[in-house]
């Protein structure tokens, strides 16, 4: 993979482990107090989401490709304020693992769908430290479920009606994150599981989406990269 020349705002977890997989390729990495040094093609924001409005104007005022990777942000009109004028590209998430298991929960629901016993649920389990609750990631494996099971309309962290998705949250030790959807029927569990074992999958991915958007413009998310890489994977042709 060619990454192009990048900057980086941000060193903590996600910022760190993003510096280490780009090697070379990073030309600069700052932190709250301080300013980017250099032009480079595309900056990755993986500082706070408090940030990210000042780091966007900056992006629009050099030109600079921007991929934001902080989550509880909000910038008003976002697509309006990018326009033509550079790419940006905002993920909770940047495993490709994880956006190819999204993939997998959404045909878990269409199976799910064909039988009222199949009933689908998610479990999700970070380190204790983790304030939000469900993850961000959780939020995107539900929202996949309940699109392939009309019959779920929206996910709860208690007891579910029956037209509601449970939800479990565990948030304990040092756990990476572990994600896992499934169908529980009377006869049979079906289960499919996603762990982190460290943050370098998340590193790449980000990586992968900088390459992905350089030259590119408009706002774009994770799931417009993973359709352009992981959906020719489903494409089937001939017998099995």
């Amino acid at each position: 993979m060619t990454v192009p020349r990048l900057g980086l705002f941000g060193k903590g977890r996600l910022g760190s482990a993003i510096a280490a997989e780009a090697g070379a390729a990073l030309a600069w990495q700052v932190g709250r107090e301080e300013s980017p040094t250099t032009p480079v093609a595309v900056a990755i924001d993986a500082s706070v989401a408090e940030a990210v409005e000042a780091h966007l104007a900056w992006a629009l005022e050099t030109g600079t490709d921007l991929v934001i990777g902080t989550t509880g942000w909000s910038v008003p009109d976002l697509e309006g304020r990018v326009a033509g004028h550079i790419g940006v590209l905002a993920a909770s998430n940047f495993s490709l693992s994880v956006a190819l298991m999204a993939r997998f929960a959404t045909v878990l629901g269409r199976f799910a769908a064909l039988d009222p016993a199949r009933d689908p649920f998610l479990v999700e389990r970070h380190h204790r430290l983790k304030a939000d609750a469900p993850s961000g990631t959780a939020k995107t494996l539900a929202g996949a479920l309940l699109r392939g099971c009309p019959r779920k309309t929206e996910w709860t962290l208690g007891t579910p009606a029956p037209h509601q998705l449970s939800i479990g949250v565990v948030r304990a030790g040092a756990e990476f994150g572990t994600h896992t959807v499934g169908l529980d029927a009377p006869a049979e569990l079906l289960e499919l599981t996603h762990i982190a074992r460290s943050r370098a999958p998340f590193a790449q991915g980000a990586l992968a989406a900088a390459q992905w958007l350089h030259g590119r413009r408009g706002v774009f998310t994770m799931e417009d990269l993973a359709a352009d890489l992981l959906d020719p994977l489903f494409a089937f042709g001939g017998k099995p």
